[in-house]
């Protein structure tokens, strides 16, 4: 996640960016005036690193788990067909994105916020142009989010505000590791049963390809929504009143009505190229680990 932070970043800037740019202009203003570090890899990078390391290792940790326990209930001793894997894929992911949930709240936050900031200490450059960022820092953040809602509504107000936008995060995460492991396991079985490729690390960065392509797009309607609505309430103004003041839901439409269905996949190319070396890293790391540890590959 270090090393892709950048494009994380590019797509979620560019998903709430002004729609009169091009893709390739937004990016070249970026850098030029804000630089690599400062644009697009330090913004929201601690808590990315923290929120992906819980969710892709609770949703790794989960699904064999229950891919295999869906086997034991259906009285089957073979591996589950796709639609196993699918389903197994989808509660695996909805666990562990629950838990990265506010981490993830954050770092959405401010990445779509990031800018150059002058020595008064006010942004020069980004859509908060003229304001202080939002939070100083990832700790900051989870004090400020948890004091406002406590304010409101003591521990149970602290919980919704850390919590804010979980059921589309978790959604975003169920269907990631959903499209992401049905299409890995599936594209691992067909090529092993077939005798196109024998298990090993090919076969594990083919199907990891694979997989991408199957998350980013499965993911991207989703993950549109959560980075419009999370960043709403920091972005304030005509922002907040059309697409914070209700639910994911509420915002979900008001895009479709300003921007048309395409609005949905805005952002696909940056995610996939984001997308692509996690999964095959993920993947490759986590095939090895277990044939490390004896229990063979997955």
């Amino acid at each position: 996640m270090t090393f892709t932070n950048p494009l994380d970043t590019l797509r979620c800037r560019w998903q709430v960016g002004p729609r009169e740019q091009s893709f390739a202009r937004f990016v070249g203003t970026v850098v030029r005036e804000e630089g690599l570090w400062t644009g697009l890899w330090r913004p929201g990078l601690p808590p990315n690193v923290l929120a992906m390391a819980m969710a892709i290792g609770g949703r790794n940790g989960f699904y064999p788990s229950m891919r295999d326990g869906m086997g034991v209930l259906l009285g089957s001793q073979e591996k589950v067909g796709p639609r196993g894997m699918f389903v197994a894929g989808l509660l695996a992911g909805m666990t562990g994105y629950l838990f990265a949930s506010p981490l993830l709240q954050i770092k959405t936050q401010m990445q779509v916020e990031a800018g150059k900031l002058g020595a008064d200490g006010v942004y020069q450059t980004g859509i908060r142009a003229g304001l202080a960022p939002t939070y100083s820092g990832s700790a900051s953040a989870v004090r400020s989010l948890a004091l406002s809602g406590f304010n409101s509504g003591g521990i149970l107000g602290s919980l919704q505000s850390l919590w804010r936008g979980s059921g589309v995060i978790v959604g975003r995460g169920a269907a990631v590791a959903a499209s992401q492991l049905a299409a890995y396991d599936s594209t691992k079985t067909f090529l092993k049963t077939q005798d196109l490729v024998q298990d090993g690390p090919l076969l594990h960065v083919a199907a990891s390809q694979v997989a991408a392509v199957a998350c980013t797009t499965f993911s991207m309607p989703l993950d549109v929504v959560l980075t419009v609505y999370t960043s709403a309430q920091t972005l304030g103004g005509e922002r907040k009143a059309i697409y914070g003041s209700g639910g994911p839901m509420s915002c979900a439409m008001a895009m479709l009505r300003a921007d048309g269905p395409s609005v949905f996949f805005r952002g696909w190319l940056p995610a996939f190229l984001r997308i692509s070396p996690t999964t095959v890293s993920s993947f490759f790391l986590y095939e090895q680990l277990r044939r490390l540890v004896g229990i063979g590959y997955l």
